[in-house]
């Protein structure tokens, strides 16, 4: 059973499940061969197979499906904004955005033609804005929604004295989070400016939930406090899963070949 923590994961406040979640009978069950989930807070899934993104509601039900394979494979998806879904295409350097009902919004990003020929990452920003990570010059930059650069952090690793090869971005809660598996968590504010950073090796994902970061890495799900840096640790998941999410409506477990979906009570 797990531990009755105040807030901890959110799950009191907005899920109250009676853990371990193995022990219970999900509410829907996908099958999928899926290697890649994301989630947005209305408690949707976006199940990413390749070149094909699908979207699920709460419940289980297939809402809507986009494919474009003349970029190749899906990189990453962000769907922190349910209403702007971005697309990374990194083979190809592109993005492309998608509305909610993933819907192609204008035409796909080719990153080299605005200056940025090797891009690592990307991620949604605030008033329709983006963040790239170039690794040419191993510096974040924000582009607005016209594509211009408004912000741009300069060379990080001669800044900070550190190896980058970062996996993965995010903004939420005007914050900027960028990991770098060999460092930990780096932490900017909304201009690019570095904060600090929490020192958990190896990720390769994880989730922001107002001020704590959730991340799964087997067979644990753990919760850092932003501020305090107190960390919590919890077992009890299924040991098969691959990904985990919390969302306001459901907690989803991705599986070899199916997606699990626990509804809140």
């Amino acid at each position: 059973m797990f531990r009755l923590l105040k807030y901890s994961l959110l799950i009191i406040a907005q899920f109250a499940f009676a853990f371990p979640i193995v022990a219970q009978t999900p509410h829907a069950t996908i099958k999928t061969e899926a290697e890649k989930l994301v989630t947005d807070n209305l408690g949707n899934a976006y199940l990413i197979d390749g070149a094909t993104i699908n979207k699920f509601d709460s419940i289980g039900v297939l809402q809507k499906s986009f494919s474009n394979k003349n970029f190749g494979a899906i990189t990453s998806a962000d769907a922190t904004n349910a209403l702007r879904i971005i697309l990374f295409y990194k083979d190809f350097n592109r993005i492309i955005t998608l509305d909610n009902t993933l819907s192609e919004v204008g035409e796909a990003t080719a990153l080299e033609t605005i200056g940025f020929p090797l891009t690592a990452l990307a991620a949604a920003s605030h008033d329709n804005g983006l963040w790239i990570y170039d690794q040419t010059n191993f510096e974040l930059v924000r582009l607005n929604r016209n594509l211009q650069i408004e912000n741009r952090t300069g060379n990080l690793s001669q800044v900070l004295g550190i190896a980058l090869q970062p996996n993965f971005i995010i903004e939420k809660d005007n914050r900027l989070f960028l990991n770098n598996p060999s460092t930990g968590i780096m932490i900017f504010d909304i201009f690019g400016t570095y904060s600090k950073t929490i020192p958990e090796k190896e990720l390769k994902n994880f989730q922001v939930l107002d001020e704590h970061i959730i991340y799964y890495r087997k067979p644990e799900l753990s919760e850092i406090n932003i501020t305090t840096l107190e960390k919590t640790v919890f077992d009890g998941i299924d040991p098969e899963a691959l990904v985990v999410r919390i969302e306001k409506k459901a907690f989803f477990i991705l599986k070899e070949n199916e997606l699990q979906i626990f509804n809140k009570k």
